[in-house]
């Protein structure tokens, strides 16, 4: 459960995003604490618009966007706490999975005996030990999201950020996507915000969710309440 007590890692005031004549987000509102968070919403709602302005990637045209308690543009102190896996395929399939952490160590100034020692950890974390030393276009759609995790927990940021993480992965594959999510905050203390269009999917990893639509949040908190409003207004949500 989020703990209300603490102040929030993310809060949107009227946050707004425009692409020339396109919306992607419309006077949003929202606190996110620690924990593991929900952002759901159909393809378009803007959810990928959010992460990549707490990311400091986009910049927002009006409102007021806090991560950590500091705006995020240009703000390279804060994005050293932010571990971010895109939605989007990237990864060099011509590379090891040990070469590609090497090559995101390298951008976080990791080396040495401290980079080796990261990498075998991130590398149990996410199961991936015994696939280190193959290509990765010879990895499955799993085994290569689980290395995209893995190279954003490298450098043991406070917050990550998963965009559509399950998108496109058989049904042990999102399991065991699900289950690792789960384990890197209750076991591991990361904030992670994880977004998808499939309410059943975020409904088995955590209870805090947060409901986009059209670049409003709609809705949030507990699913329980959400799944109430649902019934009640279903026209509205």
């Amino acid at each position: 459960m989020t703990d209300t007590s603490k102040p929030a890692v993310v809060q949107a005031s009227f946050l707004c995003k425009w692409y020339g004549d396109v919306i992607g987000l419309n006077n949003l509102n929202l606190a996110i604490r620690e924990g593991i968070t929900g952002i759901v919403g159909p393809n378009g709602a803007g959810k990928s618009t959010l992460f990549k302005l707490m990311t400091g990637t986009i910049r927002s045209n009006s409102g007021e966007l806090l991560v950590f308690g500091q705006r995020p543009w240009g703000n390279v102190t804060n994005l050293a706490q932010i571990g971010f896996c895109p939605d989007y395929e990237f990864l060099p399939l011509d590379m090891t999975g040990d070469q590609y952490l090497r090559f995101m160590g390298g951008l976080h100034s990791m080396a040495g005996s401290a980079l080796d020692e990261r990498i075998a950890e991130v590398s149990r974390t996410v199961s991936m030990t015994k696939s280190m030393d193959r290509r990765m276009g010879g990895y499955s759609k799993g085994m290569k999201q689980r290395l995209k995790i893995a190279g954003a927990l490298l450098h043991n940021p406070k917050l990550l950020l998963l965009d559509e993480p399950l998108s496109g992965l058989d049904p042990i594959a999102r399991k065991d996507i699900m289950d690792l999510i789960g384990r890197l905050h209750r076991e591991m203390g990361h904030t992670v915000l994880v977004s998808s269009h499939v309410l059943h999917d975020i409904e088995k990893m955590t209870r805090n969710v947060v409901l986009i639509y059209k670049g409003r949040a709609v809705a949030s908190g507990d699913i329980s309440e959400i799944r109430g409003l649902i019934s009640q207004h279903p026209h509205n949500i």
